[in-house]
């Protein structure tokens, strides 16, 4: 993914599609118990990633809050805050779209994340490794609760199944100077699929598809989560990108390359084969006139073929 100046602040291939239309992860109306923060806590084995929560049963974006509260502590004082809500009433996606998130049991949270690097030229390839290890963290995640099929769709979405639904998506938005907030959303406990929404799953419905196994807690999701990306952010931007590459369901694949929406056909769009993500986090692909081209999440989608 590019990194792009935007105004005052730098974005890192913000990377959640919309949780609406689509691509929506809203899937069922199923009671879910209220997040318990005590039993998040006893799970957590970091040293700063999760160690401060702040949950909220509703709110208007986990993102607002927890750029808020980074403004407000500064950088340093809030590295590892993780704001957390049971349902978002104006979430942030990719690309403008809105990310809708019921209370029905799934993950949908916010981190802090302040680089150690000084320096803007450092900090910038610490960003790149953060968002290539949220996606990693989510398929650990996934793995260690029973479903191994999870999958990065790059950019930033995490697919599982047979066929590849969409399990969750994060989002990378940093401020320009000193640290990023890390969005990310985990389909956990929903447990149906209508067809309305047909390309999106969870945790649960593959855990279900495979036998019905119970379904893991999301406070032991969020908890593997936080200290895998803790793990995986104290390795080299190599070493991230290895396990990435291990996890990635489009290497190899042929896809088709939308230049406005997945849902909007454009004179430009094209199909074309996956080769690689690179170590800025764009995707390497080979054109059908036999040209190498690097895509930014930032500007195009992808609709990867037979999966």
């Amino acid at each position: 993914m590019r990194l792009e100046l935007r105004q005052s602040a730098r974005v890192v291939a913000a990377a959640v599609a919309s949780l609406s239309r689509y691509d929506s992860v809203q899937l069922s109306t199923m009671a879910a118990p209220a997040f318990d923060a005590g039993a998040f806590a006893s799970s957590l084995v970091t040293s700063a990633v999760g160690q401060r929560l702040e949950y909220r049963a509703s709110c208007s974006s986990t993102m607002t809050i927890a750029d808020e509260m980074l403004r407000a502590e500064g950088a340093g004082a809030a590295h590892g805050l993780v704001v957390l809500a049971d349902e978002q009433t104006a979430g942030i996606g990719r690309r403008g779209r809105a990310w809708q998130s019921a209370s029905d049991g799934n993950l949908y949270f916010s981190l802090v994340w302040s680089p150690r690097a000084q320096g803007l030229a450092a900090i910038m390839p610490e960003m790149v490794r953060l968002n290539l290890a949220a996606g990693v963290a989510v398929v650990r995640a996934c793995a260690d609760a029973g479903v191994p099929s999870a999958r990065i769709k790059w950019p930033n979405d995490v697919w599982a199944g047979e066929p590849a639904r969409k399990l969750s998506g994060t989002i990378l938005n940093f401020n320009g100077c000193d640290a990023a907030v890390l969005g990310v959303g985990i389909n956990v406990l929903q447990a149906d699929r209508p067809a309305v929404l047909a390309n999106a799953t969870s945790i649960a419905s593959e855990l279900l598809a495979a036998g019905g196994a119970a379904p893991p807690t999301r406070e032991a999701v969020l908890a593997t989560f936080c200290a895998e990306l803790e793990r995986l952010m104290a390795l080299s931007t190599e070493g991230v990108l290895d396990e990435y590459r291990a996890c990635d369901l489009l290497a190899g694949r042929s896809v088709r390359v939308h230049h406005r929406s997945r849902e909007e056909d454009d004179p430009r769009d094209y199909e074309a084969t996956v080769l690689r993500v690179d170590p800025q986090g764009m995707l390497c692909v080979r054109r059908p006139d036999g040209a190498e081209q690097a895509l930014s999440g930032e500007e195009v989608s992808i609709t990867p073929r037979g999966v």
